[in-house]
């Protein structure tokens, strides 16, 4: 389970030197919407929000939560390059399809895919 972190928050605010009114300004969002979400009033803000201060901190959305250590998925959630791979799934909607036609297969029939896959790449690399 995740959770936003206040603290973390605050420590981009602090490393850039932003104050709550500037980041309403680089935002577009009411001052009154940054100062909930600064003090810790607004805990649940929506992804619009958490996309705009991600872009004036030059992190990702994942660098403001807190997980659970305990939860099997903990090592994923703060590993980069899985965020970079997911937002790049998430973006482009051919890559959603190869991922879906992907799910059910045997082992056999992945490594088919995985074997194209090689070829294709070393052909693209020559």
């Amino acid at each position: 389970m995740s959770n936003l972190s206040v603290e973390k928050l605050n420590d981009y605010k602090r490393i850039k030197n932003l104050t709550n009114k500037k980041i309403a300004e680089l935002t577009g969002i009411s001052i009154a919407t940054i100062d909930r979400l600064f003090s810790g009033a607004n805990t649940n803000p929506n992804i619009n929000l958490l996309r705009s201060l991600s872009k004036i901190f030059e992190c990702t959305i994942d660098d403001f939560m807190e997980y659970d250590e305990n939860s099997p998925l903990a090592d994923y959630y703060e590993n980069k390059e899985t965020a970079r791979l997911a937002q790049e799934i998430h973006d482009n909607p051919e890559y959603r399809i190869l991922l879906d036609a992907t799910r059910n297969l045997t082992p056999e029939q992945l490594q088919a895919i995985i074997n194209i896959a090689n070829m294709i790449k070393g052909t693209n690399n020559g």
